[in-house]
């Protein structure tokens, strides 16, 4: 089945993830400067350091704040701008005036905290346009740079790597605009994809069901009447064949007559249900069923679970009364915490799956197609000459 990612539901997902990681990001510059920082003031001992620890925090603690949930609120976007632009402007005043003309290391801490303050810009663009965040940023990052430089009549120059980064910040931005654009223009095309595949499984499934439930019911009492002796139909063999009709008329759930059934060795419990039902369509037909094991399970079934599995026991039994010739099987309920399993066993003529007749469907579409559709599993056990036992498991 195709799948649809949903446009707005993309562009969520990729802002969050370019948000943090232009939080990580800023956080790693800011990190490198401050521990270079910390470096300096061990090695000089004077209070300049300090101060620019100092503001080297506050830009990280807004940058925090955006990258904290609720952090593109505009009332919290305003308070992390003005922290940023506190910080930026400390730093500037504390750095500049200290900064030869072929001081690069000081250079360095100048384009490594404009680069963290553009990319915390980018953060706060994740429900917004990003330009707008990406820019006011910019601005935040270089004004304190200009106007400390023009009181200490230093000369200007643009940060580099600082403006190279915000035009990548841009470009990327852009790209994803552009992708978002198209991928808009796509999704009624995969939407109406998705629908047909789903249209189309729908019907394949309504399908397989009304095969399945025509060869549990229809057919099946054909190929009893077949296999039984010559004579007239027994009370209760009329009665389980007016039950199919019913089943078939209701589409499959028809069930509000099944009848409960004794379960021999199990301690006074007892069938009910669909399970109940196939058991007393096979004693119908002259069939002897022993049902054993824990039997009280079976109400901590799902009624789709319940169903599938009455009808898959009941082909079963069938293939019992048709092809095994014996005149009993066994039918063994054993439930673990996450699955129950039911058991038919036979001592009958056994059979080869895999020398089953393309046309022939008990065993792979009423069995195995029914139980694998309710989520389950099925095994086979069976050889010529030597019996058949099929396990079938369906999560409880």
């Amino acid at each position: 089945m195709s799948l649809v990612f949903p446009n707005s539901l993309a562009a969520k997902t990729s802002n969050l993830a370019l948000s943090r990681g232009a939080y990580w990001f800023g956080i790693v510059c800011l990190g490198s400067v401050f521990l270079s920082l910390a470096l300096i003031q061990l090695d000089r001992s004077s209070r300049e350091p300090w101060a620019a620890m100092l503001a080297v925090l506050a830009i990280a603690a807004a940058g925090t704040l955006l990258a904290r949930p609720g952090g593109d609120r505009l009332p919290v976007i305003a308070g992390a701008t003005a922290l940023a632009l506190a910080g930026s402007t400390l730093f500037a005043a504390v750095l500049l005036p200290n900064l030869g003309g072929g001081d690069a290391g000081g250079q360095v801490f100048l384009s490594l905290v404009a680069i963290a303050i553009v990319f915390f810009g980018a953060i706060a663009c994740r429900s917004r346009p990003g330009v707008v965040g990406i820019v006011v940023a910019s601005i935040v990052a270089e004004a304190p740079v200009v106007v400390v430089s023009l009181l200490i009549d230093r000369p200007l120059a643009l940060d580099l790597p600082a403006a190279a980064c915000a035009a990548a910040l841009l470009a990327i931005l852009a790209l994803l605009s552009f992708s978002r654009r198209r991928s808009r223009s796509s999704e009624p095309v995969l939407s109406r994809a998705s629908a047909d595949d789903r249209r189309a499984t729908e019907a394949a499934r309504a399908a397989h069901s009304s095969s399945a439930l025509l060869h549990d019911t229809i057919l099946n009492e054909l190929a009893v009447v077949a296999a039984v002796a010559p004579g007239p139909l027994t009370q209760r063999a009329r009665e389980q064949m007016a039950r199919s009709l019913r089943l078939v008329d209701a589409g499959g759930h028809a069930r509000a007559d099944a009848p409960e059934v004794a379960s021999g060795p199990a301690a006074g419990a007892r069938l009910s249900g669909d399970l109940a039902a196939a058991v007393e369509w096979a004693a119908a037909t002259g069939l002897d069923v022993t049902v054993v094991g824990d039997v009280s399970a079976l109400g901590s079934l799902p009624a789709r679970s319940e169903e599938a599995l009455g009808l898959a026991v009941r082909q079963c039994l069938a293939n019992v009364v048709a092809h095994a010739g014996v005149g009993s099987a066994e039918l063994t309920v054993i439930a673990t915490e996450t699955e129950l399993c039911v058991m038919v066993i036979d001592a009958g003529v056994g059979f080869a799956e895999s020398d089953a007749a393309t046309d022939r469907m008990g065993i792979r579409l009423s069995v195995r197609g029914r139980i694998a559709a309710a989520g389950g599993t099925v095994q086979v056990w069976s050889s010529p000459g030597a019996g058949t036992a099929i396990s079938m498991s369906v999560p409880r």
